[in-house]
């Protein structure tokens, strides 16, 4: 590995910044693309260019340009990853273009829509792994109604095609808050789909593929929500999950059908998945990229696991460490959502600890800043912050991540 090679990392955000610090320990020279031009992650970039996520023919010309470059600056891009955000036909193409190892660009496009999805799992004989469904681009009408009825009954989830973070979300428990609920769909593109709203414990599903399509990586994570607002907030996570072998093995099946129905045999891919009361898994959604959610980022490395360095290695050629399934975990790790439940502008983060948990070790994320103005979140791009904690059992890593989220959200202060 030459000293200046250099690894593209698609999107500048909280979640891609232990991306690019993952790439300097790597000797790797980190090359950060973001439209936001304070990007969290560019303060760890060798190179930043301010560029939308979800511009594919313009990461592609910077990916030419770059290699044009080549000679004089003698950068040269060895590998195209991103990790917690949605722009896998962005990495794709971009990669293609470097001529690095990837997914192809129509598997990356299928991933990223939903509707795309559902359609060829069922193709596949894989409507078992699935909710009732409907796609639609239709207004509201009477016959929508009565077919919602019939085909997913109430209550049901509407959804935008390509969206995530629950943004667009409704779970709608009646047929008279349906047309509100495709209203605000709207909002978020052309397309939706209407699901079964299934009831159960929901899951993380993470993975790597190697080159011959064997699982370098593969972990589940058990996910905690709150729908009182009529929209899934996820509270947070506990890593790894506490699925009984039995479950876990039927998750890990689906997990492999599901890919290989949707030609995913390298790379990473994600799936959130619920698992019914029943003990069968589903697919709420799936896409070609590691997770967000402070899961690839913090929680799983808090565990001595690092699917970051895998990806890394992966994507840019080089040999990649053990199998990291084969490593011995080391405790739990839990992250849990800051949720303030004001509204009103924030005047001063919390400066310390509060008493009650400053013996507790854990790591703080804010996404808010003083001056910011906040409200109860309505979507998961919303959350205001995250604490991360450690422990050597499962309910202590949740309890001292989620008590001393819950005590910074009560702390944020707030001019209503």
């Amino acid at each position: 590995m030459s000293k200046r090679d250099a690894v593209l990392i698609i999107g500048g955000g909280l979640l891609q910044a232990p991306m690019a610090l993952e790439a300097q320990r790597l000797g790797l020279l980190p090359l950060v693309t973001d439209r936001n031009p304070h990007a969290p992650a560019f303060a760890h970039a060798y190179e930043h260019h301010i560029l939308s996520t979800s511009d594919v023919e313009g990461h592609v010309r910077l990916v030419e340009s770059l290699r044009q470059w080549e000679p004089t600056t003698g950068v040269h891009i060895i590998g195209v990853v991103t990790c917690g955000a949605d722009v896998a036909p962005t990495v794709a193409a971009a990669a293609h273009a470097a001529g690095t190892p990837r997914i192809p660009l129509e598997v990356a496009r299928m991933t990223h829509d939903k509707a795309a999805v559902r359609i060829a799992l069922d193709t596949a004989g894989l409507a078992r792994y699935q909710p009732r469904w409907l796609w639609r681009r239709e207004t509201c009408t009477r016959h929508l109604e009565a077919e919602v009825a019939e085909t997913c009954s109430y209550p049901c989830v509407v959804k935008p095609v390509e969206q995530r973070a629950s943004r667009g979300i409704s779970l709608v428990q009646e047929r008279q808050a349906l047309s509100g609920a495709i209203r605000k769909a709207f909002e978020y593109g052309a397309t939706y789909l209407i699901e079964e709203q299934l009831r159960g414990t929901e899951h993380s599903v993470e993975g790597i593929f190697d080159t011959d399509g064997a699982l370098l990586w593969l972990n589940i994570v058990d996910r905690f929500f709150d729908y009182s607002s009529g929209v899934p907030i996820e509270t947070g996570h506990v890593n790894p999950g506490s699925l009984v072998p039995r479950i876990g093995t039927a998750v890990d099946r689906m997990f492999g059908n599901v890919a290989h129905a949707l030609g995913v045999t390298w790379g990473p891919f994600k799936m959130d998945t619920l698992v019914t009361p029943e003990g069968h898994p589903k697919v709420l959604e799936c896409t070609a990229r590691l997770s967000g959610g402070w899961d690839c980022q913090g929680t799983s490395p808090m565990t001595a696991r690092n699917p970051m360095r895998a990806l890394l290695q992966l994507a840019c050629g080089l040999p990649v460490d053990a199998p990291l399934t084969w490593k011995p975990l080391q405790g739990y790790s839990a992250c849990a959502a800051i949720l303030p439940q004001v509204t009103g502008m924030v005047r001063a983060l919390p400066a310390r600890w509060p008493q009650m948990v400053m013996s507790y070790p854990q790591e703080v994320m804010w996404t808010i800043r003083p001056g910011d103005t906040i409200a109860p979140a309505t979507h998961n791009g919303e959350r205001a912050g995250f604490v991360l904690a450690h422990a050597q059992t499962y309910a202590d890593a949740w309890h001292r991540a989620k008590s001393a989220a819950d005590a910074l959200a009560d702390a944020v202060e707030v001019i209503p």
